[in-house]
């Protein structure tokens, strides 16, 4: 009898695992959950009223982190969740074509700033280079003259 006879037989699979469905880099990794308004008030109530020993509970239930318990109240008192509104920039405020030209001259004026300073440090390369060269070869030059006298 071999080593691989002697191996449990593994049972097969009547259903693909998401890592074979899905395809990509990281198709096996979890999806991103997303909440609805409405639920996160009433997991927010329901943590609120719960006794001290149940609150771990139904954080494992819902499979939920205290910090979203914790994000979640705050953006009820807020008044964020009432609206079911998201974070970000508030409704109406799209930006006009002339704002958005103004975002990208200043992202472009950033990048050539940027640039420009490399440059100038490559300049400043040079002429530390070129000095010590001048300098290498006026020592050279002292050398030879007096070799020939």
């Amino acid at each position: 009898m071999t080593t691989i006879d002697m191996l449990p037989e593994l049972p097969e699979e009547s259903e693909p695992s998401t890592a074979d469905t899905a395809s990509g880099p990281r198709a096996d990794y979890a999806k991103r959950r997303t909440f609805t308004a409405e639920y996160k008030r009433q997991i927010v109530a329901e943590y609120d009223q719960a006794a001290h020993g149940e609150k771990g509970s139904i954080l494992r239930r819902e499979r939920l982190y205290d910090s979203h318990i914790q994000e979640w109240r705050a953006a009820n008192t807020a008044g964020l969740l009432a609206t079911g509104t998201r974070k970000g920039r508030p409704a109406g405020s799209a930006r006009t074509a002339e704002q958005k030209r103004i975002v990208e001259l200043e992202r472009e004026n950033a990048k050539l700033r940027g640039e420009a300073l490399k440059k100038d440090r490559v300049i400043a390369d040079r002429d530390a280079a070129l000095e010590v060269l001048g300098k290498g070869v006026s020592f050279l030059e002292a050398l030879s003259s007096r070799n020939r006298s």
